[in-house]
């Protein structure tokens, strides 16, 4: 009997440091499992906020796509770099229109030089005004304000585009929406 306690009393002092032990290699391996799931279902490490554009070479030099389930345009300069663009204005956003910006191979730029390769630019026609922004994003003219906003992207293993979609580059105002001072910030996700 008093054997059987010793080896209880044994037992459980024993499972002092080997319990803080298998529970400690228990949190590893938890932590492992969830980096590794984050790389599988993120696919490149981050949280997967991202919208994979398909391949990158489908897109052509001094071209601009839409992807429109997406309300982003994606635009390959000629140097083969990618700029993605939120497809509605800091003006819409701030002052709650509903109005998108679309491509058009005739729209003047005003005294902004064209990039090479290009035609045309962004327009935004609402409320019977025109503001016009280049390929790349850049304010050209209209009573709109700033560049259109801007999604970070780069190209995966795979060569597929990525555009990151957890912040954005935007134009907002400092103060009243819509009126100046207006400053460059971060902003999160894609507002639908």
């Amino acid at each position: 009997m008093t054997g059987g306690t010793d080896g209880g009393a044994t037992s459980r002092r024993g499972c002092g440091l080997g319990c803080l032990g298998w529970a400690v290699a228990l949190v590893v391996v938890a932590i492992a499992v969830f980096v590794v799931l984050g790389l599988t279902v993120g696919g490149d490490g981050s949280d997967g906020s991202f919208v994979d554009a398909g391949p990158a070479e489908s897109y052509e030099r001094g071209d601009t796509s839409q992807l429109e389930h997406d309300h982003i345009f994606v635009t390959r300069l000629q140097d083969g770099s990618f700029v993605a663009l939120y497809d509605r204005s800091a003006r819409q956003q701030e002052l709650g229109g509903d109005c998108r910006v679309r491509y058009s191979d005739t729209a003047p730029l005003g005294t902004l030089p064209q990039l090479p390769g290009f035609t045309g630019g962004f327009v935004e026609d609402c409320d019977e005004t025109l503001t016009v922004w280049r390929a790349d994003g850049t304010y050209a003219f209209g009573p709109g304000y700033g560049n259109l906003d801007r999604f970070e992207t780069r190209i995966d293993a795979d060569g597929d585009l990525l555009i990151e979609t957890d912040e954005r580059t935007c134009t907002r105002s400092r103060g009243v929406p819509g009126i100046p001072p207006f400053d460059t910030r971060t902003c999160t996700g894609i507002p639908r």
